[in-house]
Order: structure tokens, then sequence, then C-alpha cells
């Protein structure tokens, strides 16, 4: 195979920066306006135009970048490049203690931000997003069958090339500070959301990488991501959560 060569920073940020840009764009721009023009729920509207517009492009984008390194595009090749490995006992330990720990800090974080602005209720992680989730009544329940590709785009699309394509450039690049570099590029990415928003994520952020890092296995990531994300969106859009 191909050998894999380091990253620059300013290429770092840059593939981080600009999808972050487009993602700031929709949320804040596009996905208002055409519910506003529409009617239609806004989280229908963003299942969609963030599929098109944001992670399909980053899915993409991947095997692209892949191509342009010189890789061949055969699932072999990809499976080393991009660290998918068969998951273990004990990368599914990682996974649950880790989980485990990452909600203790932030519970512990967002306790020492009620302590100094005690103004803030939990429900404000509810706003975490400019969009304003109404449930889905009637024939909005429609996007429930389109969630599936959603999720798939989101997440397999974001970790093949945060975790899966970028961090292993960046440990090539400067070693044992890749993870933490990897992870405040992600917290860029997400500069739409809200700051107690990022305070509550912090510590899932600094561990997706990691546990990569430690582990090299993306898979990993894509699990994590995946149990974090998809059931508190489909909780939300259910109303469970309002």
């Amino acid at each position: 195979m191909k050998e894999t060569k380091p990253i620059s920073l300013i290429y770092s940020i840059l593939l981080f920066l600009i999808p972050g840009i487009v993602f700031y764009l929709n949320i804040n721009i596009l996905v208002p306006y055409l519910a506003k023009i529409s009617g239609w729920n806004p989280y229908v509207i963003w299942v969609m135009t963030g599929t098109l517009f944001l992670f399909l492009p980053l899915f993409l984008l991947t095997f692209i970048l892949l191509k342009k390194d010189g890789f061949i595009l055969d699932w072999l090749t990809i499976k080393e490049r991009l660290m998918l490995k068969k998951i273990t006992v004990n990368d599914l330990l990682w996974i649950i203690i880790g989980l485990i720990i990452c909600s203790i800090i932030s519970g512990l974080l967002i306790g020492i931000w009620k302590l100094f602005s005690p103004s803030f209720d939990i429900n404000d992680l509810k706003e975490m997003s400019p969009i304003k989730v109404n449930p889905l009544i009637g024939k909005e329940r429609f996007v429930l069958l389109l969630l599936p590709v959603f999720y798939f785009f989101n997440y397999v699309g974001e970790e093949f090339m945060w975790r899966g394509y970028i961090l292993p450039r960046q440990v090539l690049a400067i070693g044992k500070y890749a993870w933490p570099l990897n992870m405040m590029l992600h917290v860029i990415f997400h500069m739409a959301f809200s700051l107690q928003a990022m305070l509550f994520f912090i510590p899932f952020m600094l561990f997706l990488p990691y546990i990569v890092y430690k582990r090299k296995n993306t898979y990993l990531s894509i699990i994590i991501h995946f149990l974090l994300g998809a059931p508190t969106q489909l909780f939300i859009a259910l109303g469970i959560f309002m």
C-alpha cells in the first residue's frame, strides 16, 4: 500500500474549517430561510440539506483525497488506510468506560457552569443548535425513513474524514499532540453550536480522537459518535425531550 504522508497544520485547519463554514451557513441561514418560505419543519429541512450539502460531500471528499494521495480505492486498501478494524472486547470496554468517564466530566462541567451562571438551566442545552426543532407531526414523520441515510453520512462521513483520513497524517506530523489538535479542530467544525453545548460535548470530543489514537480503529469513534448523536436527535424530533 502507498505510504501515508504527514499533513501540514494549514491543510488540517482548512479540512475542518471549510466544512465548518458550510455547516454554519447551512444551519444559521439556509435552513431558517427554507423553513420560512416553505413552512416546513426546520428539522426536516436540516436532514435533507445537511445530508446533501455537508455530510455526503464530506464522505465523498475522503475518497477523493485518498485517490489524490495515490491510494487504490479497493476495500482492503480503504480498510487499512482509514483504520477500519475488527472490534475486540477490549475495544468495547474502552467505549463503555470512556463514555461513563466523559459523562461524569460533562456533568461536573455543567455543575461548575451553573455555579458561575445561576441563570443557566439544563434545558438550555436544547438550544445547542440555532435550528428550532419542533416535534415531527403528521406527514413530517416521513423524514424518519431518511434518518438512516442521514445518520450514515453524518457519523460515518465525519469519522472517515476526521479520524480515519486526517488523524493518522496528523500523528505522522506532530506525534502524541495529534489527538488534542484533532479535537480542537473538531470544535471549530461545530462553531454553529452554542457555548453551553460545546462545554457539554468537549469531553466527548476529546475522547473521539484519543480512542482512535490509542486503539488505531476508526470504527470506535463511529460507534461513539452515533451513540451520542443519533438517539438525541431522534428523541428531540419526536418531542420526547421537549
